[in-house]
């Protein structure tokens, strides 16, 4: 049943299954631009705002920075992206005129190494250190269950001495009172 009084001058092709293939097509169609690669999808300023840090602005991002020299410098990513740079060559110009505590984030090499690793190295030491106390603790805990086991629960030498030091200060309490 047709509810449009003209036809239409594309032909219908069913499919196998019985579904119309432009209702495939139109499924398909948003689904485009993920199979483009990086490089051919437009690239904009916010992509490029997100890895900067506002040069006037130490420590705030660019994407939230509402400063002149912020204006500034997406005014030049504005410029580079018309130019048809890519998002790394505008990243290596910022770098190049601020140094790399321009960017949000160090980069992943040399020294700033240490920043990805550090954490990770520290979580292992960790446990590892965690797993040599509770296995202390543990060989401790059973080498007192073993000893009280097998009866010897002598107190320890001075035991009796400080027991008696105590009575006697005690005593003397109850005399001073």
């Amino acid at each position: 049943m047709n509810i449009f009084p003209f036809r239409s001058p594309i032909p219908r092709i069913k499919m196998a299954s019985g579904t119309d293939w432009r209702v495939l097509l139109a499924c398909l169609v948003p689904l485009l631009p993920l199979l483009l690669p990086p490089s051919a999808q437009a690239l904009t300023r916010s992509e490029v705002e997100k890895h900067l840090l506002c040069y006037a602005c130490p420590g705030e991002p660019l994407s939230i920075d509402r400063c002149s020299g912020g204006d500034r410098m997406r005014a030049e990513i504005d410029r580079r992206l018309a130019l048809g740079q890519d998002k790394e060559t505008i990243l290596a110009f910022f770098v190049q005129q601020f140094g790399e505590d321009i960017l949000t984030t160090p980069p992943k090499k040399g020294f700033n190494l240490v920043a990805y690793a550090a954490p990770f190295v520290a979580l292992v030491i960790g446990l590892a250190i965690a797993g040599l106390l509770v296995r202390r603790w543990a060989a401790a805990g059973s080498r007192r269950a073993e000893g009280k086991e097998s009866g010897d629960a002598s107190p320890p030498a001075d035991y009796q001495r400080l027991q008696e030091r105590v009575a006697k200060e005690l005593d003397q309490l109850e005399e001073d009172s």
